[in-house]
């Protein structure tokens, strides 16, 4: 199961931009099939048919380009179903194009990436006030919050927020400030209440969509589980079955 695990770890780095969780844990991964010569082949469904195409565009893309970055050979291939923009999408994704090629009416260049960002930006800052609130119930003052480092907590406690500033271009090495703004400077004691405040208020929104968007995704697909990756016995075509 190698390779169906390789496949696993590689889309649970896919998010969902709004919602800032990986597409694996939303479920929004209904199959994943690997072919016995590597082929893999991967079919998203989204909790309704009129989600925005913009959002639409980027889970798809990003899922093609980690699994395009898998170590051996084969078609990589991801479709979008049920889905009233998925021809669009899964035409102008396999054929490398950017979205401003695909919905030339609704995307200006350079705007899809800068949706990308701000989402982003509000998941690093919704992440931080999480740690910050943590910390602060286990004693911690606002100066020792400041003044900490990335390296002065265990990995475990700074593994998304790390996943977070790479994807930003931030700094994520172990002497990186723990607590940071937009631009990876660290926040002052004094300015620390206000962020993890703003933070408290980007993660309840993150997290009341999150609910509404699972609970659409459960009524529209009844419950139906999600199919699953298989690792494909030799000589066999790719299949459904068990999530990686």
């Amino acid at each position: 199961m190698e390779r169906a695990t390789a496949v696993n770890t590689a889309l649970n780095a896919v998010l969902d931009p709004e919602l800032d969780r990986p597409i694996t844990e939303l479920g929004f991964v209904k199959a994943v099939s690997i072919g016995a010569g590597g082929a893999v082949e991967v079919r998203l469904r989204l909790p309704t048919y009129f989600c925005a195409p913009n959002f639409a565009w980027l889970m798809v893309e990003d899922a093609r380009r980690v699994l395009a970055a898998l170590p051996w050979g084969g078609d990589r291939t991801v479709v979008l179903e049920d889905h009233f923009a998925a021809e669009e999408i899964n035409h102008g994704a396999a054929r490398g194009q950017g979205f401003e090629e695909a919905f030339p009416r609704l995307a200006d260049t350079g705007r899809l990436e800068e949706l990308r960002a701000v989402f982003l930006r509000k998941g690093h800052l919704a992440v931080q006030s999480r740690l910050g609130r943590r910390l602060l119930e286990r004693g911690w003052t606002f100066q020792q919050l400041s003044d900490a480092t990335l390296g002065d907590l265990p990995e475990r406690l700074t593994v998304t927020l790390r996943r977070r500033r790479t994807a930003l271009g931030l700094p994520a090495e172990p002497d990186s400030a723990l607590f940071t703004d937009d631009h990876g400077h660290r926040v002052p004691a004094g300015g620390l209440e206000e962020h993890l405040r703003r933070g408290r208020t980007a993660g309840v929104g993150i997290e009341a969509n999150t609910e509404i968007c699972e609970g659409l995704l459960h009524t529209r697909y009844d419950g139906e589980e999600p199919a699953g990756v298989p690792e494909a016995a030799p000589g066999s075509p790719a299949t459904g079955g068990e999530r990686a």
